[in-house]
């Protein structure tokens, strides 16, 4: 939460892992207008377009396209060859390849492929881009939403260079909040990596629907259940990154209509005698008459048009999701003997075969499915189920832990009143009460709306907050327990099985010791703390359990 005294968003410190206002220790922030200002006008001026244009200019749209989806088809290789993916490689490129398309008429689209020096040069030209577009951009859209607070070393300039030179750029507590989230649900730091997979193992083993029995559009979002939203939290994280992988299709289209144009196009790909090394991750040319022969198969000629221009990006449709990309223009074709070079229409679909296995995953939620639910309303369903396996894997890890004790499942007073807690443990002798959430993610976590979105949730579900809420505040029903009689009695689940109910005295250390209230969830609020309720992932509980680190953040007031 912003300063109780100011109203200034803290400031994140990474050494320390505590929040801070600087506003009162009497830092120069700069005042949010201003800065503002100055930031989307930057961004106006000086990145994405200018640096693009340039190099359409010099290369042409062909080679650019190529290059980006090549780009694309190796970070999403990442993820299935290494089972890490290149985030900023993966959610960056997307947009900068649809702002190509919006502006390719400008532009030459003719291709030598015998230019070797061209293949080599728009390389190199691309990743600078890149790498403005995945260190600078990302701070001005922070300043922009609050998740980057400048602090001002000397007088702002004019020039772009300058704006970075005169400032410091200090993560605030919504990029905290957002950094965390990403920690516990899609890793993103490789020191991360064991902790992270080895918490997926604990916590997030759920029944599912194995993949070989798939057969209806419910089973596959059980199956890939946790694909779909990591990738869906991932590609939603920013506006820019959002609009590129959001695509309404039509109602009738499933997720087995896009797996069988998938499976249509790399058939005729094979047929082609197109084999390319495991880690080659060029793309692969299709003629569009081809292209349109496998939509055609699957979706018949009546509907095929329609769901082409969903999922083939072009001039025309640079809004269409991110499975197929369309070149057009001229390509130069040696003539046999001393006959002079000429140039020929060239028009192919370019099939980027990691890109559209993972991007099949990505468009699962915004499927309608024709007579069968909608994806979203599946995927509600489905996290629902898991909320309820989510409570039994934390009471499972500390109850079989050996640096917690005294740990009760699903405990319920004689006279309960809607005070059940999900879980209490005891650890280095305090006692904590725990309440377990798990819930599909937020849209647009990089951005004031989706932090807002996400402190509701919790408001709603924790604190009961909010219209049409029922249930009573976290803090009060463990406000009951410690008031409880030390003769009281409690029933609970001594092994996670609902059908196995225990009566037992409760323990006096209860009512009488040292205790904390923790939220646990796959997701956690903007503030660190409310009415006493501290919030954790289970990356952060098992990080903490299990290494005894310390991943309570505080604010230093």
């Amino acid at each position: 939460m912003p300063c109780s005294e100011c109203g200034q968003t803290l400031i994140y410190h990474q050494e320390k892992e505590r929040l801070y206002c600087p506003s009162c220790l009497s830092l120069p922030v700069v005042e949010s207008g201003n800065i503002n200002k100055a930031a989307t006008a930057l961004q106006k001026q000086y990145f994405n377009y200018p640096e693009l244009a340039g190099i359409l200019d010099e290369f042409g749209s062909i080679r650019v396209i190529a290059e980006l989806v090549e780009d694309l088809n190796e970070a999403a290789a990442g993820l299935q060859l290494k089972n890490r993916m290149p985030f900023g490689q993966m959610f960056h490129t997307l947009p900068l390849l649809v702002s190509v398309y919006e502006n390719i008429k400008e532009f030459d689209s003719h291709l030598d492929p015998s230019d070797e020096d061209a293949a080599k040069g728009v390389k190199e030209a691309i990743d600078a881009v890149q790498n403005a577009d995945t260190v600078l951009v990302p701070i001005v859209k922070g300043i922009q939403e609050d998740f980057i607070i400048p602090i001002e070393l000397s007088p702002v300039q004019n020039h772009w260079k300058d704006f970075y030179r005169n400032h410091t750029f200090e993560k605030s507590e919504y990029w905290l909040c957002t950094e965390r989230c990403m920690h516990a649900n899609v890793g993103a730091r490789d020191e991360l990596r064991e902790d992270f997979l080895q918490h997926q193992q604990i916590f997030r083993s759920f029944e599912k629907t194995e993949t070989d029995d798939i057969e209806t559009v419910r089973d596959f979002g059980d199956a890939w259940y946790s694909l779909i939203v990591g990738l869906g939290f991932a590609a939603s994280l920013d506006d820019d990154v959002k609009t590129a992988f959001t695509t309404y299709f039509p109602d009738h289209v499933t997720i087995f209509d896009i797996q069988d144009l998938l499976y249509k196009v790399g058939d005729h790909v094979t047929e082609l005698g197109v084999v390319l090394d495991r880690e080659d991750y060029r793309s692969i040319p299709v003629l569009e008459r081809d292209f349109d022969e496998c939509g055609e198969e699957v979706f018949g000629e009546e509907y095929w048009e329609d769901v082409k221009d969903h999922v083939l990006v072009s001039k025309e449709t640079p809004d269409a999701h991110p499975l197929f990309f369309k070149i057009s223009g001229t390509r130069e074709e040696k003539r046999p003997g001393w006959r002079t070079s000429r140039p020929v229409p060239y028009n192919r679909v370019l099939f980027g075969d990691y890109l559209a296995k993972l991007t099949k995953f990505q468009v699962y939620p915004f499927l309608k499915n024709g007579d069968a639910a909608k994806s979203t309303e599946i995927l509600d369903d489905l996290t629902a189920k898991r909320g309820r396996q989510f409570e039994r894997f934390v009471f499972k890890y500390l109850i079989e832990t050996e640096a917690t004790n005294d740990v009760y499942f699903s405990c319920k007073t004689s006279k309960q009143e809607g005070n059940e807690v999900d879980v209490v443990f005891t650890h280095d002798e305090t006692v904590y009460f725990v309440e377990c959430k798990f819930m599909l993610p937020t849209l647009n976590m990089r951005s004031q709306k989706g932090i807002q979105k996400v402190n509701e949730k919790f408001e709603e579900k924790v604190f009961k907050e909010g219209a049409n809420v029922s249930g009573k505040p976290f803090e009060e029903k463990v406000a009951a327990w410690r008031a409880l009689d030390t003769d009281a009695e409690i029933l609970h689940q001594p092994s996670g099985d609902a059908s196995e109910r225990e009566w037992t005295s409760v323990p006096e250390n209860w009512m009488r010791g040292d205790y904390e209230m923790l939220t646990v969830s796959n997701f956690v609020p903007s503030y660190l703390k409310k009415r006493g309720v501290r919030f954790l992932t289970d990356l952060e509980l098992y990080r903490w359990i299990e290494n005894g680190e310390d991943v309570f953040y505080d604010s230093l007031h």
